[in-house]
């Protein structure tokens, strides 16, 4: 992996967080539909996190062993995963009709 696909692989979860956080914190959070959207991108990515162990765990198991290492940076890239799935999920409801998004 070369130096600058690492760099965008850091940069794009840590822009996702951003938005994510200035989103939450902004005056506009205080909405109530801007809420519904921040709870509906919650929803959204927790599943990630999840669905993302247990495939590394059924890999782990089923497949081939894999070093302690190696799994700590399946986590790391599962909480990336994590943070790019709410980022975009806001951005995705963001530009729906707010009207439409429903808090489960």
């Amino acid at each position: 992996m070369t130096i600058l696909s690492s760099i965008i692989l850091f940069l794009i979860p840590v822009f996702l967080l951003f938005l994510s956080l200035t989103f939450r914190y902004a005056s506009k959070a205080k909405d109530e539909q801007e809420k519904k959207i921040l709870l509906k991108s919650y929803q959204y990515s927790a599943a990630v996190f999840p669905i993302g162990w247990l495939l590394i765990e059924i890999y782990y198991r089923f497949f081939d062993n894999i070093t302690i290492d190696v799994y700590r940076d399946y986590m790391i890239l599962l909480i990336y995963i994590m943070f790019i799935a709410q980022g975009v999920s806001i951005l995705l409801l963001k530009r729906r009709n707010p009207s439409n998004v429903e808090a489960r």
